[in-house]
């Protein structure tokens, strides 16, 4: 993961969402339900946020529930939490639920963090995340963020080395990670997304 705002994956409330970013992912075919999606940090991150020991280290994993699209993600009441309010707290801010057609058929990109900072359209967002037309919902998942912890080595091939998604089929190293996972940690929120720290540095100028 190269950022990690709270936004990809959006893991606030009772679900952890996948709605943006990331349209490979949410397109698969391969992706069934009851598989796992996980999140693991970066050089990148780690140098955007001065947290270089975050790189490998576990951000995320959700376990695959349900595939709804974009539109019909819009409409759920389910999900009218996850729309953003941008005056609103962080979490308000980084909701994931701002895409939504118009009469005619185009997409509408509500105000949001993908948005530009007046608030209007970023196209360049736009087309990325309207590619992946699906949103991952879960109702089992595991978010740290800033408090990430490191994947043992004898598990470190599941980490992608690059930016981009590795798929490993159900062999024995997934076997492995998963009861890791399960056994050392409960599922649910542990910390605050990475990057939140712009948002401390911040304060401490003003």
């Amino acid at each position: 993961m190269e950022h990690d705002f709270g936004l990809a994956p959006n893991p606030f409330g009772r679900y952890c969402t996948l709605a943006v970013c990331k349209p490979k992912i949410r397109n698969s075919s391969k992706l069934k339900l009851g598989d796992w999606v996980i999140g693991t940090g970066s050089k990148a991150l780690g140098k955007a946020t001065g947290r270089n020991q975050i790189v490998g280290n576990l951000i995320y994993a959700m376990k695959v529930s349900e595939r709804i699209t974009l539109e019909e993600y819009w409409l759920d009441q389910r999900f009218e939490y996850k729309k953003p309010i941008m005056n609103g707290s962080l979490v308000a801010m980084y909701g994931d639920n701002f895409y939504h057609k118009d009469g005619s058929g185009n997409w509408i990109q509500e105000d949001s963090a993908h948005c530009n900072i007046d608030g209007t359209c970023n196209t360049e967002h736009l087309e990325t995340d309207t590619n992946g037309t699906n949103v991952l919902i879960s109702e089992h998942f595991y978010y740290f963020g800033d408090k990430a912890p490191k994947i043992p080595n004898e598990l470190k091939d599941v980490c992608h080395t690059t930016q981009g998604q590795k798929i490993i089929q159900p062999t024995q190293l997934a076997t492995d990670f998963l009861s890791w996972l399960v056994a050392s940690f409960q599922a649910g929120i542990h910390g605050d997304p990475i990057n939140w720290i712009e948002y401390q540095q911040l304060r401490l100028k003003l």
